[in-house]
C-alpha cells in the first residue's frame, strides 16, 4: 500500500493537465472562403466539350478546348486573387477558391490574360502552387514567344449544311501577347452562401456569342486560326473583343 499515495498523485497530475489543456484551448474560427465559377454556354444551352451544337448559319460545331487566365481579380480595391487559370476540361467551372471574405460586392474587375509586368517573367520561378508556374500553365505558355496564352478556344466545325454531321474543319484561337491583354468589369454579380463558410458567385461565357457577336461576327471558313502573330492581328483582335464580350454575370 506504500505506492498508493504516489499513484493517486500521478492520477491527479494527469487529470489536472488534461483539464488545463481543455480550459486553455481556444476554438479556432472556421475559415471563410470565396469561390468564383464560370458556366460555359452555347446560346441558351449548357456547353459540354466534345458535344455538337448548331450555329445560326446551320454549321455544326464541337468544342475541344476552353481555357483562360484571369488576373488581378478584385472588388472595391480588395484583391481576391492575383491569378487564376480556368481550364474547363480539367477543373470544370472553377475559376478560383480562396480563403477570404467577400461581403457580397456586386462589382468585380479582372484582367483576361497576364499583364505585361508579369507576362515575360520566367514561369519556372513562380511558386509551385501558383497558376503561372510552368507546371500548371503547361501549354498555356509559349516557348517560342516568351509569354502566356491569355485564352485558348479550340473547336471543330462542319461548314456543309447537308444534314450529315462531319466536324472536320479545325478552329484554333490562341490569343496572347501584351497588346491583347484585356480588362473587364462585371457590375451585377451576386454572391450566395453555399454553406456557413463558403460564398460563391457565377459568371457565364457564351461561346455562340464568341463567333456571332453582333457587328463582329467571325467567318469560320476564313477566320479559323490565330496564334497571335503579327500577320494575324486582325483576327486576334476580333477574338479578343468577342471573348471579353461573351463573359457576363450568370
Amino acid at each position: 500500500m506504500k505506492y498508493f499515495p504516489i499513484l493517486a498523485l500521478l492520477i491527479c497530475i494527469v487529470l489536472f493537465s488534461c483539464k488545463k489543456k481543455k480550459d486553455d484551448a481556444v476554438d479556432t474560427p472556421p475559415v471563410q472562403q470565396s469561390k468564383l465559377s464560370m458556366k460555359p454556354l452555347f446560346g441558351s444551352e449548357n456547353l459540354v466539350l466534345d458535344s455538337v451544337y448548331t450555329m445560326s448559319n446551320g454549321y455544326k460545331i464541337e468544342f475541344i478546348e476552353l481555357k483562360a487566365y484571369f488576373t488581378g481579380i478584385e472588388s472595391n480595391g480588395n484583391v481576391l486573387k492575383d491569378a487564376a487559370l480556368f481550364d474547363f476540361r480539367e477543373t470544370g467551372t472553377l475559376i478560383f477558391q480562396a480563403n477570404q471574405v467577400v461581403s457580397n460586392p456586386s462589382s468585380i474587375q479582372f484582367g483576361i490574360g497576364v499583364p505585361s509586368s508579369v507576362n515575360h517573367n520566367d514561369p519556372s520561378l513562380f511558386p509551385s502552387n501558383n497558376p503561372l508556374n510552368i507546371a500548371i500553365a503547361n501549354d498555356m505558355h509559349w516557348d517560342w514567344n516568351p509569354g502566356y496564352i491569355f485564352f485558348k478556344v479550340e473547336a471543330k466545325v462542319d461548314t456543309i449544311v447537308d444534314g450529315i454531321t462531319n466536324c472536320d474543319h479545325n478552329l484554333v484561337y490562341h490569343v496572347g501577347t501584351d497588346p491583347f491583354y484585356t480588362t473587364k468589369t462585371i457590375t451585377n454579380l451576386t454572391w450566395l452562401a453555399v454553406n456557413s463558410t463558403l460564398n460563391e458567385a457565377w459568371l457565364k461565357i457564351d461561346m455562340k456569342n464568341f463567333f456571332e457577336n453582333s457587328g463582329n461576327e467571325m467567318d469560320v471558313k476564313t477566320e479559323f486560326t490565330t496564334h497571335s502573330m503579327a500577320s494575324q492581328s486582325v483576327l486576334t483582335e476580333k477574338a479578343r473583343q468577342n471573348f471579353a464580350a461573351s463573359i457576363n454575370a450568370l
